[in-house]
């Protein structure tokens, strides 16, 4: 591996993102189809999708390194890479710990081991904060829905079921699959406090999920009945440093009696902004616009994109 790294190309979005939030991304030459978070990672030269990157446009790209997840890139690529004389690194975390950690490790292999070090500590001082705020709240049973028709799920070993459990929820589909279909009547007889969507873009998922109370089978789910909906950003599907923001965004709308702000807190959040006034208003920052229907991998949420890395 060529040191330093100078020209690197990401297939995945995770990837990307990480790479901008380590502050690397004037070294970013290529990306995927699928890399649109942040808006400039849309602008890199694109080498195909995830499955099967164009070989031929990394290497004329002539890139120090490929960075790839484990699973949505195939081990053939690698091994085609190497025989082109392009080393890749990969990554293949499953739970939070792990993203945390792979951050922090591909930030030693690119050089800038201290940009690593503060992107993980801030994300698990975070996550750290939200435990305490949450901890002792009784998590709510959710089906988190990956795709409607048919009805698939996230199992129990993905990092996905993790960002769950760091929100302050459980999931009710007990599967050692990574993605499992799931049956409607199973669902009826376990009956979740929430059904737990991912949006790509705002408004598309709620307008979805309001119509699963038109499709057969779907009225018999109570939180369908009730429209207790949780819709988050589709970031809770990347194993990157934004997966904290969207567990934040889902923990406020299973438990937003932990997030409410006590007389006290508005006297001294108001003497403190007087105090020290903000150099600029705060905003929130669009979701990416993803494709509407996947082309390769999982799918997600409401049919929105890939679930993915």
């Amino acid at each position: 591996m060529p040191q330093p790294v100078r020209r690197i190309v990401s297939l995945a979005p995770s990837l990307t993102e990480t790479i901008y939030a380590l502050g690397l991304e004037d070294r970013l030459v290529g990306d995927t189809d699928y890399c649109d978070y942040p808006v400039d990672a849309q602008k890199k030269t694109k080498v195909g999708n995830m499955i099967s990157p164009s070989l031929e446009r990394i290497v004329g790209l002539h890139a120090d390194l490929v960075l790839m997840v484990k699973g949505p890139n195939r081990p053939e690529t690698a091994h085609s890479l190497e025989g082109l004389g392009v080393p890749s690194y990969a990554v293949d975390p499953h739970n939070l710990d792990e993203i945390v950690s792979s951050i922090k490790k591909l930030a030693d292999v690119l050089g800038v081991p201290e940009a690593g070090a503060s992107v993980a500590e801030g994300m698990r001082r975070r996550l750290d904060d939200l435990h305490h705020r949450i901890g002792d709240f009784t998590p709510k049973r959710v089906l988190f829905v990956v795709w409607t028709q048919p009805l698939i799920s996230t199992g129990q070993h993905t990092f996905l079921a993790d960002a769950l459990r760091h929100a302050g929820a459980i999931s009710i589909v007990n599967s050692s699959q990574d993605w499992p279909q799931v049956n409607l009547e199973e669902v009826a007889k376990l009956q979740p406090d929430f059904l737990v969507f991912a949006e790509s873009q705002p408004g598309n998922a709620s307008r979805e999920v309001e119509k699963l109370a038109t499709l057969p089978g779907w009225k018999i789910i109570h939180a369908v009945r009730d429209r207790r909906y949780a819709v988050i950003s589709d970031a809770v599907n990347r194993p990157a440093p934004r997966i904290v923001s969207a567990i934040e965004e889902l923990a406020r709308q299973l438990h937003p009696k932990a997030f409410a702000e006590k007389p006290s807190d508005k006297k001294d959040t108001k003497k403190e902004n007087e105090e020290n006034p903000p150099s600029r208003p705060l905003a929130f920052a669009p979701f990416p616009l993803n494709p509407t229907h996947p082309k390769h991998g999982h799918p997600s949420s409401a049919g929105g994109r890939l679930c993915g890395r």
